[in-house]
C-alpha cells in the first residue's frame, strides 16, 4: 500500500512540474525552489553553446512554438546572457544579474575567500554545484555544467579583469579598507555578461589613491602616519638598493600609498 500511495504522489508531483506556464506577458519571477527551474521546453533545435547535439531552441523562441505567455526568468537570462555584446563569451552563459537581482546572490557566496586573499577568486566547480547538483535541471548550461562535474574537469573560464604580471593588487588590502567591490568592477548585478567596466590603468588607480584620506581608512598611510613616527633617514638611498629612503613624500597625506614600491613590487 505504501508503495501504490508514493507511486501516486510522484506521477502527481510530475503532472504538476510538466504544466505550462501561463500569467501575463513577461519574465516570470524565479524562485530558489530547485523544481521551478523543471520545464517542458525540450524541442529539436542546434543548442548554440551545447556540446554537438539537438537540444533545446532559445526560451523566447520555445514560449511562442508552444503557446506560453510568459518566459521563465532562468531562460530569459540565458537568452539575455548570449545576446550580450560586451564581456568575454564565456565557455558556460553565466549571468550576474540573473544571479545578483534575481536570486539575491551575495558576491562573496561564490567568490568566498577573495576578502582574505591577494588575488580574486574565481568559483570552483565545487561552489557551482553546490547550488546546480539540483537547482536548474533541465537547463542546458546546468546540464553542461554537470558535464565538467562528472568529468572531474574545471571549467576554463575566459579572463575578464587582469592586471599586467608587472602590477600588485591585493584584494585583502583593499576589501579590508571597506572598498566596495563595484567600485572596481561595476554594476555586476546590472551585467547579463560581464565584461570589465574600469579601465585599471595606472592613472585611474592613483585618482583613487590620492583622494583625503578619512579615519574609516584603516589599511592606508593615513592611519600609520598617526601610530608609527618615521625617522629622518641616514642617508637618502635604503641600503643596498637604488630606492631613496623617502619613496612617498605625502606620506600620511594621501588616502593610499602613491610611490611606485605600492604597486610595483
Amino acid at each position: 500500500m505504501a508503495a501504490l500511495v508514493a507511486g501516486l504522489v510522484s506521477i502527481a508531483m510530475l503532472a504538476v512540474l510538466r504544466q505550462p506556464f501561463s500569467g501575463d506577458v513577461g519574465v516570470a519571477t524565479a524562485s530558489l525552489d530547485p523544481s521551478s527551474f523543471l520545464h517542458d521546453y525540450a524541442v529539436e533545435a542546434v543548442h548554440p553553446y551545447g556540446r554537438g547535439g539537438a537540444t533545446i531552441k532559445s526560451p523566447v523562441q520555445a514560449s511562442g512554438a508552444q503557446g506560453q505567455d510568459t518566459v521563465p526568468a532562468q531562460w530569459q537570462a540565458i537568452e539575455d546572457h548570449n545576446n550580450a555584446s560586451r564581456g568575454p563569451v564565456q565557455p558556460i552563459p553565466f549571468n550576474h544579474r540573473f544571479h545578483v537581482s534575481d536570486l539575491q546572490i551575495d558576491c562573496m557566496y561564490c567568490h568566498t575567500g577573495t576578502e582574505r586573499s591577494v588575488s580574486g577568486v574565481v568559483p570552483s566547480l565545487e561552489v557551482c554545484m553546490g547550488c546546480h547538483r539540483l537547482a536548474g535541471t533541465g537547463l542546458p548550461p546546468v546540464e553542461e555544467l554537470r558535464e565538467y562535474d562528472a568529468r572531474s574537469e574545471p571549467i576554463p573560464w575566459k579572463w575578464v579583469n587582469k592586471l599586467p604580471e608587472f602590477v600588485q593588487f591585493s584584494h585583502q588590502a583593499h576589501l579590508r579598507n571597506g572598498l566596495d567591490c563595484a567600485e572596481c568592477h561595476g554594476p555586476v548585478e546590472d551585467m547579463d555578461r560581464v565584461y570589465q567596466w574600469a579601465s585599471f590603468e595606472m592613472g585611474w588607480c592613483l585618482e583613487c589613491h590620492r583622494q583625503s584620506p578619512v579615519d574609516t581608512d584603516v589599511a592606508t598611510d593615513h592611519i600609520l602616519a598617526q601610530t608609527v613616527s618615521i625617522s629622518e633617514p641616514e642617508s637618502d638611498r635604503q641600503p643596498g638598493s637604488f630606492y631613496p629612503r623617502a619613496i612617498n613624500t605625502d606620506y600620511g597625506a594621501t588616502r593610499a600609498p602613491t610611490d611606485c614600491a605600492a604597486c610595483h613590487y
